[in-house]
């Protein structure tokens, strides 16, 4: 079967510009991931690093009212464990709660939520973390691992309102 000669060179124009078209967009894409940093994109996605959850990845949308059970993503105070990264940890009390604590454990609602360690895993020291009524603006937060880093130890403590930078969603 033979193609005429104008039908192979219309196929390959129409091949050309299809490449071209490629490549247009993948500039645009790396033009606009160069810009992203500049626009404040309504959510984004946050990698859990350690053990403290069973989930490592997180999809985090910012401006969303934070409830009971929720994943959040914030900024802890400054302490000698961790620096200038953000946390992910569960919501389990809010303000006006009662958080109990006796001797290392940590009662929410009259039930063991978790157990305050005195010793970090390279032997540093641990305080245990505040107890009693959560005050206004101020959220109690766990997370599942018994070496996780969270309110149950003065240095995090209670997470402000204002610390909270979105509620996260595990993908995986």
């Amino acid at each position: 079967m033979n193609i005429p000669a104008n039908t192979k060179s219309y196929t390959r124009q129409l091949t050309r510009n299809k490449w071209f078209r490629v490549g247009v967009i993948l500039l645009a894409f790396i033009a606009l991931m160069q810009f992203a940093r500049f626009i404040p994109w309504p959510w984004y996605i946050s990698i859990n690093e350690t053990k403290s959850l069973p989930y490592k990845v997180f999809l985090v949308v910012r401006n969303r009212q934070p409830e009971l059970g929720d994943y959040i993503d914030f900024w802890p105070p400054e302490n000698q464990f961790y620096s200038g990264i953000s946390f992910i940890k569960q919501i389990v009390a809010g303000p006006q709660d009662i958080v109990t604590c006796r001797n290392r454990e940590i009662l929410i609602d009259n039930n063991v939520s978790a157990i305050a360690k005195t010793h970090s895993l390279d032997g540093r020291q641990l305080h245990l973390g505040p107890c009693g009524q959560i005050p206004k603006g101020h959220y109690y937060v766990l997370a599942t691992h018994r070496d996780s880093f969270d309110s149950r130890y003065r240095e995090i403590g209670y997470v402000p309102f204002e610390a909270v930078r979105g509620v996260a969603f595990p993908l995986f």
